[in-house]
């Protein structure tokens, strides 16, 4: 089990004793190690692959969850997923709930299932991904000190609302074309990003597809009416938004560009990118 201490704005640190507690009342006798910066939850998960471990259950939020199955996709062992974090979107889709108790029991039944990733030249998104104004919503999130989950992503929005810039891109899958102005390119794996947004209402984690969300440009006004509708989907019912499907995607723009992944920021924005989804390339216990 890999704790990441610095979870939840430093929250999950402070909750090793709770997480103890609940591991006591089930059969898991797990060994705990834990992160010390940004990245080392790939490193203990190979190390744990390496050391003969069937099961590697990340402890911590969605970042912590996208290092780990980093280690595992293409492998024979299962991604663990204890939620920690503040957004936790990723359990959302795979139906496990948010407190440690419930959570706990499902990775004591032991239940895998295989699920896809999206492949980003070698890296792997399990959730989500997002570039434009999606991307730098996650940028300004993480360099929040205050604010934490919804209410955290929901202040990053309304920010970039007002100062975005809208960008030309063309972005291409599986017998599709579109080519215009937008605010943000989705590529979902499963439906919710951003603490809870429904992007891709219509996404599955085992459909063998991904799920590619396009929001048009809208005057800095109108977009305040656009954002309850990420809320719940019904974005996707605006003349200015569009929802594909496909199995590769690329995505060129007109100037660099922030990128999530997971909520995790690539270092560099980027201006041209290729997803393409791995279909059930990661065993998870959900």
């Amino acid at each position: 089990m890999i704790l990441n201490p610095a979870a939840d704005r430093g929250r999950a640190g402070q909750r090793q004793e709770e997480l103890r507690s609940v591991l006591n009342t089930t059969d898991l006798a797990p060994e705990i190690v834990f992160t010390e910066r940004p990245g080392h939850a790939v490193e203990l998960a190979r190390d744990a692959l390496r050391a003969g471990a069937k099961v590697v259950a990340a402890a911590g939020g969605d970042g912590t969850i996208h290092e780990v199955a980093q280690a595992l996709v293409g492998t024979d062992a299962a991604l663990g997923v204890l939620p920690m974090g503040s957004g936790n979107d990723y359990i959302r889709a795979l139906g496990i709930p948010k407190d440690l108790a419930g959570a706990t029991a499902i990775l004591a039944r032991g239940r895998a299932r295989a699920v896809d990733v999206a492949d980003v030249s070698g890296q792997f998104a399990l959730n989500s991904f997002g570039m434009g104004v999606e991307g730098q919503i996650a940028a300004d999130y993480r360099r929040m000190r205050f604010l934490k989950g919804e209410l955290g992503y929901l202040w990053a929005t309304i920010l970039e609302l007002v100062r975005f810039r809208a960008f030309r891109a063309e972005v291409a899958g599986d017998g599709w074309t579109f080519a215009g102005k937008l605010l943000s390119v989705s590529v979902m794996n499963g439906p919710c990003a951003g603490g809870g947004y429904l992007l891709a209402p219509q996404a599955r984690l085992d459909d063998g597809a991904l799920d590619v969300g396009l929001i048009g440009n809208y005057p800095r006004l109108v977009r305040f009416a656009v954002l309850p509708k990420t809320r719940d989907g019904t974005y996707l019912n605006l003349a200015r938004a569009h929802a594909k499907k496909a199995g590769r995607v690329t995505i060129r723009s007109d100037r660099p560009l922030t990128v999530h992944m997971d909520g995790e920021l690539l270092p560099e924005p980027v201006e041209e990118i290729e997803l393409a989804v791995r279909a059930g390339a990661l065993q998870v216990v959900a």
